[in-house]
């Protein structure tokens, strides 16, 4: 294995082991009321091939810490078993599965629990379906009814239980469409919607009364598709614009935005005529870093959307650089006062992390936890006590570069800049990853 490509080397490196470990380590005192489990998705290549490698296109790898009464009952890790998985494992892929949608399946960058179902998310593609102990079920397309990619950031509105996701074409019109299943999982609409080309749409938002669709200056090339690389350039002819529909259904208005790329969106919400939406803003991607994300340092940044003027007033909220931002789910599309992120410090062409950033939106201040030399945390995972929105617990997978292994550490919300309540040490290191959720035990 070469060391060249950054995305290779240091805790970008993949682990080789599955393991199924029980009674974890704990510094601290575990909170008894979390009862569940943490799962975590992200790549870890079976054959690292540095001449074809990009970090978001390698092998999907979920991770799994179970949480009981005070407990660290266990940790587990699997290799998703998608068709190329299964490939180079050397395995016969889950039977009975529906055709894929896309030729290349990966399922390595989120989880979602719903109607359920546990779903491992890769936008290009069809869902993958696994069960809380890691077994692949094999891909899944809502009783034949969807027949699109699924993006890797669905919502889940919180009073209506709906599942809102898109998925965007590479290969030909129409490049992008909406869906809608109800709380049961059953897939009840599915809109297609007009856009300019193939853009790399990741996120999105959905607050009460709108969709928002995020059209920026990442394209898909299917001329570079088998080519090994990502087949997307960033282009910023194209422009940057969102795109504002109503929540039933109907045209799409479009706003223009100053030229950058947004991979996640904090969270959205309606402010009478005015939409406000808070992204983590790239000001290039994919311009400077040919394996990555490595551009240039984002930041989080609000855009009020005026629909009456039409047009959208852009703030800086924190020069931080950082990724991985995520609130408390009940509060998506609503009005929010917290947030979360991962440090991620960014030189051209290598990523890092550090620690963790809170934001008080309401106050327009930020709190770091640095959580200690040499620790990197993903991204943080808010698991409520009750029904305050500060009440609750920050759950992220942090890497110890001083014993090169993997700690999940569990930070107070309320007291966000003390030390960690408890630390649950991994029996192997977990390799930098995306995406995941918290499962509670009744789930």
């Amino acid at each position: 294995m070469t060391t060249q490509i950054p995305y290779l080397a240091g805790n970008f490196a993949p682990v080789r082991d599955e393991l199924t470990s029980f009674d974890l380590p704990i510094t601290g005192s575990l909170p008894r009321e979390l009862n569940g489990r943490l799962l975590r998705d992200g790549p870890n290549p079976i054959v690292p091939d540095a001449a074809a490698y990009h970090w978001i296109l390698e092998d999907g790898m979920v991770h799994a810490i179970e949480l009981r009464d005070g407990r660290a009952l266990s940790y587990r890790n699997r290799w998703v078993r998608t068709d190329q998985a299964c490939a180079k494992l050397g395995e016969q892929p889950p039977a009975g599965q529906p055709d894929d949608v896309f030729p290349v399946g990966t399922a390595n960058t989120n989880l979602i629990s719903h109607g359920g179902r546990i779903l491992a998310l890769y936008e290009a593609c069809l869902p993958t379906q696994i069960t809380a102990e890691l077994d692949t079920v094999g891909r899944y397309d809502f009783a034949g009814r969807l027949r699109s990619a699924m993006t890797a950031h669905p919502k889940v509105d919180p009073d209506t239980g709906e599942l809102f996701f898109f998925g965007v074409a590479i290969t030909g019109p129409p490049w992008l469409r909406l869906h809608v299943a109800d709380p049961q999982g059953n897939l009840v609409r599915s809109d297609d919607i007009d856009v300019r080309g193939p853009s790399m749409m990741h996120d999105f938002a959905v607050t009460r009364r709108h969709i928002l669709f995020l059209d920026l200056p990442v394209v898909y090339d299917p001329r570079l598709l088998g080519a090994g690389r990502l087949a997307a350039r960033w282009t910023p002819e194209y422009g940057s614009r969102v795109g504002v529909m109503p929540r039933e259904g109907g045209p799409v208005r479009w706003f223009e935005v100053e030229t950058c790329y947004v991979f996640h969106t904090l969270n959205a919400y309606d402010d009478g005529d005015d939409i406000v939406v808070d992204v983590v803003r790239h000001p290039t991607m994919f311009a400077q870093d040919a394996y990555g994300i490595a551009d240039q340092p984002p930041t989080l940044d609000r855009w009020r959307i005026d629909t009456v003027a039409g047009k959208v007033a852009e703030t800086r909220l924190d020069d931080h650089s950082q990724e991985f931002p995520r609130i408390d789910d009940r509060r998506l599309g609503r009005p929010n006062r917290y947030g979360y992120a991962a440090m991620a410090p960014i030189q051209p062409g290598h990523l890092s992390f550090g620690g963790l950033i809170k934001h008080d939106l309401h106050q327009g201040s930020a709190v770091v936890n640095p959580l200690g030399p040499g620790n990197a945390a993903g991204e943080p995972i808010f698991v409520s006590a009750d029904d305050g929105e500060d009440d609750g617990w920050v759950l992220s997978v942090v890497y110890d570069a001083a014993r090169d292994g993997s700690d999940l550490v569990i930070c107070d919300a309320g007291r966000f800049a003390a030390d960690p309540v408890a630390r649950v040490h991994l029996p192997q290191r977990v390799p930098y990853n995306f995406h995941g959720c918290w499962l509670p035990r009744d789930e």
